[in-house]
């Protein structure tokens, strides 16, 4: 897995330039930008079947779930030392990054030897 942001950004080549790929919000599907300005969404990038692009989904989405993980632990701090609406705030973040986590998950292929890709469409 990537140790910082930058590093993990790097990961996703865009399919067209070559250009890094980061996430933007896209509502309730999960969408791609590079520097040169090409949006993909990820049926576009599973359907390029990069194993670099694979695996960088991949480390995308084991970043999102320690993210998610850390937001809910933080949400239960803040529960516990009795600030219920700074929990509720953190409890939101992560119930949109579990989202993207689902969306990202349900459409990457399972194991090595899957030859298909599962895309969910949202």
């Amino acid at each position: 897995m990537a140790k910082s942001p930058s590093q993990l950004s790097t990961l996703l080549p865009c399919p067209l330039c070559g250009r890094t790929l980061v996430p933007v919000p896209a509502g309730e599907s999960l969408s791609f930008r590079c520097k040169r300005g090409h949006d993909l969404v990820l049926t576009d990038l599973l359907a390029a079947q990069s194993a670099t692009l694979t695996h960088g989904l991949e480390d995308l989405l084991a970043a999102w779930r320690c993210q998610c993980e850390k937001l809910l632990d933080t949400a239960e701090d803040a529960h516990r030392n009795g600030y219920s609406r700074v929990a509720e705030l953190f409890e939101r973040h992560a119930a949109v990054l579990q989202s993207r986590v689902q969306l990202l998950s349900g459409a990457l292929p399972v194991g090595e030897s899957a030859s298909t890709f599962k895309v969910v469409e949202a």
